[in-house]
């Protein structure tokens, strides 16, 4: 995160963490239905959505700890930011700038088709050439999933801090699901873009302090990538998919 914020000229405000031991006795004191890894995270969240409250923040981009970046970030965030109060003014709760699955409402998704040489589920070569070079475009989020990067306003993350807290104990889910959830029954006005600028590295190659997990099934695709620009990324994410759920892009 140093990394990133000195290269693009940032200046963050780092949210409280919970260790898994913190996480599990704090579940047990306050009855919350779920603990470990998966508290930490959903803790460290609400921790973020205080802070903005208690420090008359406006607008907050909240960042996970395992997100790379695009060299342009700041002229994409630019573009999307005019985009958004063109549309909505100042009636909007939040904005995903990074999210890990496609979502049905995106501009411009692809479909795959089954190759019939082997089975495998590919997309034709012109159709994804035209799926890279889109501009990035602003939508009304059906179903955000992953929490790595979104804006959030004031007035949403003061609903958020009471919810979130009070579902804790009364839903039993991971923090982006909860969200994702309220979102498809209309709890706030949300927005995605397409493409993401803001992406998961994966935690194969980039251990995250949030939630400890190993896998790298969470790395995504970026154009022009920060880290890889400076040396802290081994692989180049152009050569990803573009998200977890569409693992046949790169084998078409």
């Amino acid at each position: 995160m140093d990394a990133l914020a000195k290269y693009h000229g940032l200046k963050f405000d780092y949210s409280q963490t919970y260790s898994q031991e913190e996480s599990d006795a704090l579940a047990i004191e306050n009855g919350y239905l779920i603990n470990g890894t998966h508290l930490a995270c959903y803790l460290s969240h609400l921790s973020a959505y205080r802070h903005i409250v208690a420090e008359n923040i406006e607008t907050a981009l909240v960042l996970e700890d395992d997100v790379d970046m695009e060299l342009d970030v700041k002229n994409r965030h630019a573009a999307i930011m005019s985009q958004l109060y063109r549309r909505y003014g100042a009636d909007w709760d939040m904005l995903f700038v990074g999210h890990c699955t496609s979502d049905a409402n995106e501009p411009g998704l692809v479909q795959p088709y089954t190759r019939e040489t082997d089975g495998q589920l590919v997309v034709g070569p012109e159709e994804k050439k035209k799926y890279l070079a889109r501009n990035v475009t602003l939508y009304d989020a059906e179903y955000p999933m992953c929490l790595h990067a979104y804006a959030v306003t004031r007035e949403c993350a003061r609903r958020l801090a009471v919810v979130m807290e009070e579902r804790l104990r009364t839903v039993g889910q991971d923090i982006d699901l909860v969200l994702a959830i309220g979102v498809e029954f209309g709890m706030a006005t949300v927005l995605g873009i397409s493409p993401p600028y803001v992406v998961q590295v994966g935690r194969m190659e980039l251990a995250s302090d949030l939630t400890q997990l190993s896998d790298g099934d969470t790395a995504q695709r970026l154009f022009n990538s920060t880290l890889y620009k400076l040396g802290l990324r081994k692989k180049d994410p152009r050569s990803l998919a573009p998200y977890m759920d569409w693992q046949w892009f790169t084998a078409s």
